[in-house]
């Protein structure tokens, strides 16, 4: 931003008011996000207490993607339905939005949507004592090597220069997602998949889930 008004100021007969607040407020914005989502971060890194009450994955999936009336992409589905958890409605909101962000921005052409219920393992069954609810996220982009998978995770990480400000991201996001994650009892991770990059959120089910 100050380059910009310093090189407006050296040479005003080479630029305009229109031209100049427009690029400035381009780093506005940036800014406004990269400070909210780090007010974000303060919040919960403070407190780790989180609201809870019943919320059905699938619904929640369904109303977080129904909020974007033009999708860049296009959206795939397969939710399985009774998937339920507790939780904090407003912080798994923004779990999912973060998520889908996400793959808007490096998809070729299509977001797929997933939630299902689970049996956990034996060595989990004190973490999720009822199954796993579990969604994924995955896109068909040019997908994250194995090895710098955790990278995204890292406040600030850059992966390479397809990963950069111009994608529109903060860096922010996928950490808070997997700290939200793990403020539920849950994990985040990427897996593997046949193309682009898969999300995968895990969070005790309830009782009240269904199993077939």
């Amino acid at each position: 931003m100050r380059a910009e008004v310093e090189d407006a100021l050296l040479a005003p007969e080479e630029t305009s008011v229109p031209t100049v607040g427009n690029t400035v407020l381009r780093s506005v914005d940036r800014l406004e996000a990269i400070v909210g989502d780090l007010l974000t971060i303060a919040r919960q890194d403070h407190d780790r207490q989180v609201e809870r009450e019943p919320i059905d994955l699938s619904e929640l999936v369904t109303t977080e993607s129904g909020r974007r009336p033009h999708p860049a992409k296009r959206f795939d589905y397969a939710l399985e339905p009774g998937v339920v958890v507790i939780g904090d409605r407003a912080r798994l909101s923004r779990l999912l939005s973060n998520l889908i962000d996400n793959a808007e921005r490096y998809a070729a052409s299509t977001i797929t949507l997933r939630v299902s219920h689970v049996a956990g393992s034996k060595r989990d069954a004190h973490r999720f004592p009822n199954g796993i609810a579990m969604l994924e996220v995955i896109d068909d982009g040019k997908g994250i090597d194995p090895g710098k998978r955790e990278l995204v995770f890292q406040r600030f990480a850059r992966l390479d220069t397809a990963r950069d400000r111009g994608a529109g991201g903060t860096g922010l996001g996928l950490p808070i997602a997997r700290q939200t994650a793990e403020a539920h009892g849950g994990t985040l991770g990427i897996e593997d998949s046949t193309c682009g990059t898969r999300f995968v959120l895990r969070l005790p089910a309830t009782e009240s889930t269904r199993i077939d």
